[in-house]
């Protein structure tokens, strides 16, 4: 587990506790790697990616979690039966991962968002609960994530993310600013990257389907790629 970002929080933040922790699934992309098709509508083991993620995020262990939503920009409809709130990004133009975060965290009610990415699929059961802990630990505002890769390098998964609700009006700035990259907002804050790899931790955990290859490598326990 390691620091980043400024020595201490700008002001006074929360802390987690149970409850006190909403789920979003970000689904919002365009899917242009598999073709344009809606990539969290696609099937995994036959359940849609979106609503696979929504089920882990269900399943994530520990009282942490008191709400869950879904970022989507297209085919609401499908998405809005899987039985939570649906909501389109505030920005236009399919700006990515952080105009999703920043949608989510605009309907956030709770202290504290967890950000999962609809195209990873063996996410782990207990993120919720090591990054919450971290993040208590490290008395920051954000912790992320950070996994194994194909080279088995650890490296941060940003998109994993669990942030403070205060952080809203700075991730609205550096959006409106043209900001796009996740690593370069979490860097003006105090953060902290949580490892996942333990020997018990799934290998693939954070592995992503861009291309439907990649999503069939998945549904056989195969690296992508």
């Amino acid at each position: 587990m390691s620091a980043m970002g400024d020595p201490l929080p700008t002001h006074d933040t929360p802390l987690p506790a149970p409850g006190s922790v909403t789920g979003v699934v970000l689904a919002g992309g365009q899917g242009s790697r598999m073709g344009g098709v809606d990539k969290g509508l696609q099937p995994f083991h036959g359940v849609p990616l979106a609503l696979h993620a929504l089920m882990r995020l269900r399943m994530q262990r520990g009282d942490w979690l008191a709400h869950s939503m879904i970022n989507a920009n297209r085919n609401l409809g499908a998405y809005e039966s899987f039985g939570v709130p649906v909501w389109p990004d505030t920005l236009g133009g399919y700006a990515g991962p952080l105009a999703g975060m920043l949608t989510a965290l605009t309907h956030t009610e709770t202290p504290f968002l967890l950000t999962v990415p609809c195209d990873s699929p063996r996410f782990p059961l207990d993120l919720a609960d090591r990054l919450c802990r971290a993040l208590i630990e490290a008395r920051a505002e954000l912790a992320m994530a950070a996994g194994p890769e194909s080279d088995g390098r650890v490296r941060p998964q940003p998109v994993f993310c669990l942030l403070s609700t205060h952080l809203i009006e700075s991730l609205e700035r550096f959006l409106q600013a043209g900001g796009r990259k996740i690593d370069a907002w979490t860097a003006q804050h105090r953060g902290v990257v949580v490892p996942f790899d333990r020997p018990d931790d799934d290998p693939l955990a954070f592995a992503n389907a861009n291309t439907l290859a990649e999503l069939h490598a998945l549904q056989q326990d195969r690296v992508p790629g």
